[in-house]
């Protein structure tokens, strides 16, 4: 629920009547676990991301743990993860029993910086993890080159980027497995929700053994057809799998995911040219060969304004925003129970303080992005006047 005192909150999903008739329709029907509307998305994320092998799951944070999974990360191995992401890709590679090595970032467009990549492989380096930010690809090409390289797995948390596309390249077309989210703030959005994509046919039928307690036949299978109930447990698996009942919201966004993607460029292209005259580092533009999903639109303030009192400022002006990302080595966690922690962050150290995501969600109304270019323009006006 958004909160009723602002204006414009930081985030909103787009849902209509379409939503609405889809998950009646499947209330309706007498079968709302995983079945046919979950199939029937999954074949069309397929066609739509251009990939061999989808599986919808309960979240992206499940889609990255399979993942790992199923490319045999696991104890004493290292996966290289870059520090300015969500605490998921990292939580992840714990899960799977191993340990995560932060990398610092990009300037500017804070994604993995493929120098710090190569300088981070050991011996015990299993895999690298290529985290899209705001919308925007990291380098997956020369990501994939250098884990060719050194016969790496590469592995796409393409949570923030779909769709998006980089030198030619669209998420989860080079890597061994790409993870993708649909929460309710999501591009695309099935309330809970996330997608494994392969291109193995072996990889993506143990991920879906594993989603479903590792059980050989999954539920829709053992109650519809006549076939007999029995099964067979072969792994210790987990409870991941997607229901019909949010497949069916996630396939009627798909059919308009052009048209929300529109939105969010659009924008993202009014917030550039408004926020132009201002002192913020505004987030890269969209060119031929580099398209983000503008799943956020981060700024950064200018060097000697307090971020936190400016979002203050605008919450009280009715505005939302948010921050993306406190880098994982700052967390306690993290700090404390990884060795990588303690190495030098200058990228992500010296973006963090001044990071602030503004809203930009595809229901917002021109006078919505309007009135947060306005107030912004004018609360850095006087917090530059008072720096």
């Amino acid at each position: 629920m958004t909160d009723p005192l602002l204006r414009v909150p930081f985030a909103a999903p787009l849902l209509g009547e379409e939503e609405v008739t889809a998950v009646t329709e499947v209330l309706r029907s007498g079968w709302i676990g995983t079945g046919a509307v979950a199939r029937d998305t999954e074949r069309l994320l397929t066609r739509y991301l251009n990939v061999e092998h989808a599986l919808l799951l309960n979240s992206g944070t499940a889609a990255l743990h399979l993942a790992l999974l199923t490319l045999g990360v696991g104890p004493g191995h290292e996966v290289i993860v870059p520090t300015v992401t969500f605490t998921a890709s990292a939580a992840t590679v714990v899960h799977a029993g191993a340990t995560p090595v932060l990398v610092d970032v990009e300037p500017h467009r804070l994604t993995v910086d493929v120098e710090q990549v190569r300088r981070h492989i050991t011996a015990r380096t299993r895999a690298v993890m290529a985290v899209h930010f705001a919308g925007r690809m990291a380098d997956v090409r020369a990501l994939r080159a250098l884990c060719d390289e050194h016969g790496l797995a590469l592995i796409e948390d393409s949570a923030h980027a779909l769709p998006a596309e980089r030198d030619g390249a669209t998420p989860g077309r080079l890597a061994d497995a790409a993870a993708f989210s649909f929460f309710v703030t999501k591009p695309l959005t099935s309330a809970e929700g996330g997608l494994l994509v392969c291109h193995r046919a072996d990889l993506a039928a143990e991920a879906r053994v594993l989603s479903a307690h590792g059980i050989d036949r999954d539920a829709f299978a053992r109650h519809h057809g006549g076939r007999a109930p029995h099964y067979d447990v072969v792994a210790a698996g987990m409870k991941y799998n997607m229901p019909d009942v949010t497949a069916a919201i996630l396939r009627c966004q798909l059919e308009r995911s052009d048209a929300l993607r529109e939105r969010r460029r659009a924008i993202a292209e009014r917030y550039a040219k408004g926020l132009a005259p201002t002192r913020l580092l505004l987030p890269p533009a969209d060119t031929t060969d580099d398209a983000s999903s503008w799943y956020l639109y981060v700024v950064q303030v200018p060097r000697g304004v307090d971020r936190d009192h400016l979002a203050d400022r605008l919450r009280a002006r009715g505005i939302g925003t948010s921050v993306h990302f406190r880098p994982l080595h700052q967390f306690s966690y993290y700090r404390d129970q990884l060795p990588s922690a303690a190495a030098a962050f200058p990228v992500a150290d010296g973006s963090y303080p001044r990071l602030l995501s503004l809203p930009i969600f595809p229901a917002m109304s021109d006078e919505d992005v309007q009135a947060v270019i306005d107030a912004l323009s004018d609360e850095l006006r006087q917090a530059v006047g008072r720096s």
